[in-house]
């Protein structure tokens, strides 16, 4: 089996911390202050919400140096905000992973976190280690289907690591979002939606999860 975990909301909660360094380096580098104000960030991407910054602030889409500073910015800020932010690990994380571990499974990321930035998240509790490849945000596109490419790299690298092809009924992506759901199966892999973000058990059912459950904890004894 290949199971591929988001992070924000579904393994660690940072309190904002993305947020935070988000704003800060499109300050620095843009001028534009409050670049994320009443921007709901659950699922999105890091290029797809940069794209919202220049679309919504600038008017015009970014050059590839800008994109570039701008990412580098974010990634600088990004630590100290994680280091010094209120941070959750969210329910039967380790529990979870150990389970699968022992039952032979190959256990990746699907986040829309550059790679970068999910190393920094998942580092403070010891959790980067856990996870040996994955699908990032480094690797999609800056649009809406970004996500679905991103989970497809996970799967191919899952694959890949594995020396095998895994069939959809094998391919599990583990999120806490409705854009987790819809990333999932528009790669061909079924979706576990758990409700430890801002999306509960009911709104995840109704956007199509092929199981939802109130925590990982709720899964593991599912399975």
């Amino acid at each position: 089996m290949l199971y591929l975990f988001d992070i924000d909301g579904t393994l660690v909660s940072g309190d904002g911390a993305g947020r935070r360094a988000f704003e800060r380096a499109c300050a620095e580098v843009l001028g534009v202050a409050g670049a994320l104000v009443g921007l709901k960030l659950d699922g999105m991407t890091d290029p797809l919400i940069l794209d919202h910054v220049f679309s919504t602030h600038l008017q015009r889409v970014s050059t590839a140096t800008e994109s570039a500073a701008v990412l580098q910015a974010y990634v600088r800020h990004l630590a100290p905000e994680v280091a010094s932010s209120s941070y959750l690990v969210h329910d039967a994380v380790p529990e979870v992973l150990d389970l699968l571990e022992s039952r032979g499974a190959v256990i990746g990321l699907a986040t829309g976190n550059l790679a970068e930035g999910a190393r920094i998240k998942l580092e403070r509790a010891d959790l980067w280690r856990r996870f040996a490849f994955g699908g990032f945000g480094s690797d999609a596109p800056p649009t809406k289907d970004g996500r679905a490419e991103l989970v497809r790299v996970a799967i191919e690298r899952g694959q890949a690591r594995a020396s095998r092809t895994f069939g959809r009924e094998e391919r599990i992506v583990i999120g806490d979002t409705p854009r987790d759901v819809s990333a999932a199966h528009a790669a061909g892999a079924l979706a576990i939606g758990v409700a430890t973000g801002s999306h509960s058990v009911d709104q995840l059912r109704a956007c199509g999860a092929d199981a939802a459950y109130p925590s990982l904890r709720e899964w593991m004894a599912a399975l």
